[in-house]
């Protein structure tokens, strides 16, 4: 009879301390002591891009709310800060994923219990900010396997420098010797175009990361180091161009809109939006105060920047423009299209013009069997090259005349990208192939060519 009530009172007991830890493991979740803090780079970042970024990212920023990076986060909208460091329950972010019926997403699925509580937890420890590390190993110089397609190259107008676009990256070499003096490797995993600062300086970089962001890179090319980047839209940026005074870039998106931003602060000062395609190219005109934009729409546009008011559209829209540059020393816009190059004057046009009639229009040049891949001036505008199909074919003109002068054919593969050196007497060629030529065109002589990339064949 004692054994069976001793037993009895040992069951009471351990029910009783059953009882005990489960509530206690209900109302008190542990956290080993060794437990990492929660990673903004690796766990934050990936629901962010799952659960937010469809509508808040950069050209798609509804309640004015970027949350594509840490400091777009932190800025939050119209309705204040996104987070309060330290603290998730004063956090809007944390009010608006959190509850039964939770604001945001908007549609679709909305986060689990755990991953707001992933949040909450991050924000609590202090809402490190990790990019920075993950950038470093991001950014790292890419090993190549192979040469890359070469989009776009640029001499600097006063410095000894050929830039040379890679993947991610943009490499400097002497451009007396040729030799490699920096790679500039930034967060865009793509690299559309490149352009030296009037002064030689900086070089301003397009490009971004296909389908997420565009962006602006600018560097000090002698020091080697990025000064400013700034990601606008939600795809890849083009043809970017410097203001005569320096103070601001111009850049087109491929959301059909041409941009002007601040280089010392990102503030966006044009955004121009009656495009209907593709913006390809942009280019400033010597006041420094109107914009030229070409489009895959065909429209040649010339826009006041300081109102965003469409002056004039300047050609006749009959072609497709893939790529444009401006005359160094007059207003006058050549563009390449998918027939030929041809030179406008870039100004409205006299009152009761025939829209049919190309009145701009100064010339234009040898028809293109697949039409025009990139274009060049001379520094004095004496000369253009053009390059398109036949592939591999370089073509250098007399800008007034528009007769050929010298037909470059080296490459085996399409030309992307071309530059003429500062005195004008060489031009240096790129695409497809991965490999840089430079000719001494009036000559049609092969001077040097070089892959810009070492090649591992590691696997």
């Amino acid at each position: 009879m004692r054994r069976i009530v001793t037993l009895s009172g040992i069951r009471c007991r351990l029910w009783c301390w059953r009882l005990f830890w489960s509530l206690l493991s209900v109302s008190t979740p542990i956290i080993c002591a060794d437990a990492k803090p929660v990673s903004f780079q690796h766990e934050i970042v990936p629901l962010l891009q799952q659960f937010c970024w469809g509508c808040h990212r950069p050209g798609k920023e509804k309640g004015g709310i970027d949350l594509t990076s840490y400091g777009a986060l932190v800025k939050g909208g119209k309705h204040g800060p996104g987070i309060q460091v330290g603290h998730p329950d004063q956090s809007r972010l944390v009010e608006e994923i959190s509850g039964t019926d939770p604001s945001m997403p908007k549609e679709g699925e909305h986060l689990s219990a755990q991953e707001v509580s992933l949040i909450e937890r991050w924000i609590r420890e202090g809402a490190q900010d990790d990019t920075t590390a993950a950038s470093r190993e991001s950014r790292s110089a890419p090993i190549y396997r192979a040469a890359p397609i070469i989009p776009s190259i640029a001499y600097s107008p006063m410095g000894p420098w050929l830039a040379v676009a890679g993947r991610g990256e943009v490499l400097i070499f002497n451009a007396t010797n040729f030799l490699l003096t920096a790679r500039l490797v930034g967060e865009a995993r793509r690299i559309e175009s490149i352009r030296f600062s009037p002064d030689g300086r900086k070089l301003a970089i397009s490009g971004g990361q296909p389908g997420q962001w565009g962006e602006i890179q600018i560097w000090d090319v002698a020091a080697g180091t990025q000064l400013h980047a700034y990601r606008s839209t939600f795809d890849s940026v083009y043809g970017v161009d410097w203001s005569p005074d320096q103070t601001r870039i111009a850049f087109g998106a491929s959301d059909r809109t041409a941009r002007v931003i601040e280089v010392e602060t990102g503030r966006e000062v044009l955004k121009f939006d009656q495009h209907t395609d593709w913006v390809f190219g942009t280019a400033f005109l010597r006041d420094g105060q109107r914009l030229v934009s070409g489009s895959r729409d065909k429209s040649l546009r010339l826009v006041d920047i300081s109102t965003g008011k469409l002056l004039e559209t300047i050609n006749r829209e009959s072609e497709t423009i893939r790529c444009l540059v401006r005359h160094p020393l007059e207003d006058w816009v050549l563009i390449g299209t998918d027939v030929r190059p041809r030179l406008f004057k870039a100004e409205v046009k006299k009152e009761h013009s025939d829209p049919n009639d190309d009145s701009n229009q100064l010339r234009e040049f040898e028809h293109f069997d697949g039409g025009v891949t990139a274009l060049a001036f001379s520094p004095d505008g004496q000369w253009i090259a053009s390059s398109g199909s036949p592939a591999g074919e370089v073509r250098v003109y007399d800008a007034v005349s528009t007769s050929r002068k010298a037909t470059l054919r080296e490459h085996q593969g399409m030309v992307f990208a071309l530059a003429f050196s500062p005195d004008g007497s060489q031009v240096a060629t790129a695409g497809f192939e991965g490999i840089v030529r430079v000719f001494d065109w009036a000559k049609e002589r092969l001077v040097t060519n070089f892959i810009p990339v070492e090649i591992s064949c590691s696997k």
